[in-house]
């Protein structure tokens, strides 16, 4: 019965090693108030950002939908809004009759130069009546557009930044674990 407990304690910790996944590092972000809203219709719409590490991840946005679901991509762009596409996210469905916030994530970093002003543009790629929460709280490093007019005194919720991975054990080293816990209980159980 005690080896059936110590296989149990084996496998429970094993699994907690192997939960680990990574963790968001933010680079920037504007603040947690949300103020007014747009729908993302309103192309050309995004906000401008001034990143300070080299490469860019995964954007945060605050969204709404308030009729039928909309699945929602990130453009990240140079130059303007209407400047170049570096990369885009994997798309999001936002439900509907919902709002929240919801994470963007790129297939592959994106490089950028810190310093430099970027672009990010939400799109919706198919479905209902996207929207954005805004908040009035200036973000210094750039600021919101919407239908292509920039309104320095509104900036999108938003944080954005990079993943750092914390690689996940072998399956070698989880046996390791479990095969240690079991000469253990053997030793403990010989010596009694």
């Amino acid at each position: 019965m005690k080896i059936l407990k110590v296989a149990f304690l084996a496998f429970v910790l094993g699994t907690r090693l192997a939960s680990a996944q990574g963790t968001f590092v933010y680079d920037q972000q504007s603040t947690g108030s949300v103020d007014a809203s747009a729908n993302l219709n309103q192309t050309p719409i995004g906000q401008s950002f001034t990143p300070m590490l080299d490469s860019i991840g995964f954007i945060e946005i605050q969204l709404f939908d308030g009729l039928s679901a909309s699945t929602v991509a990130i453009n990240i762009r140079s130059g303007s809004i209407a400047g170049s596409v570096l990369g885009t996210s994997l798309p999001t469905t936002v439900p509907g009759s919902s709002s929240g916030i919801y994470d963007f994530f790129f297939s592959n970093p994106i490089m950028l130069t810190p310093g430099t002003k970027y672009y990010f543009e939400p799109v919706v790629v198919s479905g209902g009546f996207a929207g954005s929460d805004f908040t009035f709280i200036q973000y210094l490093g750039g600021d919101a557009i919407i239908g292509g007019t920039t309104d320095t005194d509104r900036d999108f919720w938003f944080r954005e930044g990079v993943i750092n991975a914390v690689p996940e054990p072998a399956s070698a080293a989880l046996f390791a674990v479990a095969g240690g816990a079991l000469c253990w209980y053997r030793r403990k159980r010989r010596a009694t």
